[in-house]
């Protein structure tokens, strides 16, 4: 039992610990569930292969040209380094450190809550809400995806800025911001709300503002030192700032409403509707607060989730592009249904209903969480990793190039000769533009290098590799996700031995026989 001559604010902070180690208690089972055996498509293996790189001592956008911000490669790159320490691999090493990460971010999501709702209720029930977002579910130990990264150094600064710690909350934003490009306006607009929000007398707002710059600048100043000690400051402004803003071009609800619809249906299933749901509530709850008293939390929510939307909707590429505005959606949904519930205990004369009610609410959205889970389940890792082995068993000594599947470089443990393996709008437009010859010239630079194998992605739209492809290659075989290609110059026994490698790799058979030289 709890001494009741506890103070009040250690009162207060036991409860919080408390309430924290639930949550990620809870999280934690519920995520494990899921499994850490998924399929490795091309954005998580564009994290794994970019991490590798990283754990290898090579910066993000040398080892791998993406267009993220850095630390969605340092982050995997962290975890893949200590995992060769200890003897645990890549794949494995990554994805146990973004299920902890996932843990986090729920917890965090329980702490502002927490604190925008004022009740320990509300950051439970937003905790569990949380746990029911798909695909954020599936990329907790599917991953790894930078979005999570982000998602946790936002929820961070949030929370530093609600207990106004100006110089931590602006770190967390350039941590986010280093991560993810666009969780800079996000997390801006919590700050300057949030100060606005502040009383003048409270914290001298030239200072606060001082403070939170400062904070941003050290981390930023550091990964800037990094590149020009290194002598890549140029690559790292052209991944990070250049491409997208000279080449990108995004999807968004506006341009493709169906196809948005359709990826984030896919995505999230159900609780999509759950995610709008409380993104209106959020923004609602604002609105309201910014009517009785400007001061309260609520106001800073929905004005991030409100930014959030705003952004999300010019610029959707695929599910988790929704991660920035999950938490503030799981918060939205937990005020909306304690209020609700409240205003019924009121109306019928029974104020002690609400908080069982709520209680039960919040256990039985866990075991939903739990059960889809456990139902969305993938088991595919395996089988890529048994086609990678097969072929490269055979032909050992052979060069690997992927062209839009760097998983396979990452689970065959291979560095590719060029750090362009994934291609958009806009790396297309990049190269197209700077390249000698455009894509086209690419193709020529890559088919007089000629590697005996070629893997390319199975849905890959693009065209510029048709021409080279049929002229120097023959398709050997599919495998989860992509297509091998053998060189016509390495020859018939090659060949064979790669579509006998594939075929028994397929079927799950046997492993592939002896070495072909």
């Amino acid at each position: 039992m709890r001494l009741r001559s506890l103070p009040p604010a250690l009162d207060s902070t036991l409860d919080s610990a408390l309430d924290s180690v639930l949550v990620a208690v809870v999280a934690a089972v519920v995520y494990a569930v899921h499994g850490f055996e998924g399929t490795l498509v091309r954005d998580l293996g564009v994290f794994t292969y970019g991490g590798q790189r990283v754990a290898d001592g090579v910066l993000p956008y040398v080892g791998i040209f993406n267009t993220v911000g850095p630390l969605a490669d340092a982050v995997p790159g962290a975890a893949i380094r200590v995992g060769e320490l200890i003897g645990v691999g890549p794949v494995s090493a990554e994805r146990h450190l973004f299920w902890v990460l996932s843990v986090g971010c729920c917890v965090l999501v329980a702490a502002l809550g927490r604190r925008v709702g004022g009740s320990r209720v509300v950051g439970l029930l937003a905790a569990a809400l949380f746990l029911t977002f798909e695909d954020f579910t599936h990329l907790a130990t599917n991953g790894p995806r930078e979005k999570t990264v982000m998602v946790l150094f936002l929820l961070a600064a949030m929370l530093l800025l609600e207990r106004r710690r100006w110089t931590a909350a602006g770190a967390c934003t350039a941590l986010a911001t280093l991560t993810w490009q666009p969780a800079l306006l996000v997390a801006v607009t919590a700050a300057v709300t949030t100060l606005l929000r502040t009383p003048r007398g409270e914290v001298g707002r030239l200072r606060a503002v001082a403070g939170y710059v400062l904070g941003g600048a050290v981390p930023t100043a550091l990964v800037v030192a990094v590149y020009a000690v290194q002598g890549e400051l140029h690559r790292g402004l052209l991944g990070f700032l250049l491409v997208n803003a000279r080449y990108t071009r995004q999807t968004s609800v506006y341009s493709a409403p169906h196809f948005v619809a359709d990826v984030l249906w896919e995505g999230y299933g159900w609780s999509l509707v759950l995610v709008l749901a409380g993104l209106v509530a959020a923004v609602g709850a604002a609105v309201v607060a910014l009517i009785r008293g400007p001061r309260d939390a609520r106001v800073t929510l929905g004005a991030a989730a409100l930014v959030g939307v705003v952004w999300t909707t010019t610029a959707v590429n695929g599910a988790p592009d929704l991660f920035v505005v999950l938490p503030f959606a799981a918060v939205g949904a937990a005020l909306a249904l304690h209020a609700l519930l409240a205003a019924l205990a009121a109306l019928a004369r029974r104020p002690g209903w609400a908080a069982p009610v709520l209680a039960g609410l919040t256990a039985g959205v866990v075991v939903l969480a739990g059960v889809q889970s456990a139902a969305t389940r993938q088991v595919g890792l395996r089988a890529q990793e048994r086609d990678v082995d097969a072929v490269l068993a055979a032909v050992p000594d052979a060069d690997l190039m992927a062209i839009d599947a760097p998983q396979v470089l990452a689970l065959a443990g291979r560095v590719s000769p060029t750090p362009f393996q994934i291609f958009d709008v806009g790396i297309d437009g990049y190269l197209e533009a700077t390249w000698p010859g455009g894509l086209q010239g690419f193709a020529a630079w890559i088919a007089a290098r000629r590697p005996t194998l070629i893997v390319r992605a199975l849905d890959d739209h693009q065209t510029w590799p048709d021409a080279m492809l049929a002229r120097h290659y023959v398709l050997a075989g599919c495998g989860p996700q992509w297509r091998w290609y053998v060189s016509r110059a390495a020859g018939p026994a090659v060949l064979d031995a790669v579509r006998e490698a594939n075929r028994q790799a397929r079927w799950g058979t046997r492993r592939a026989g002896a070495p072909v030289g």
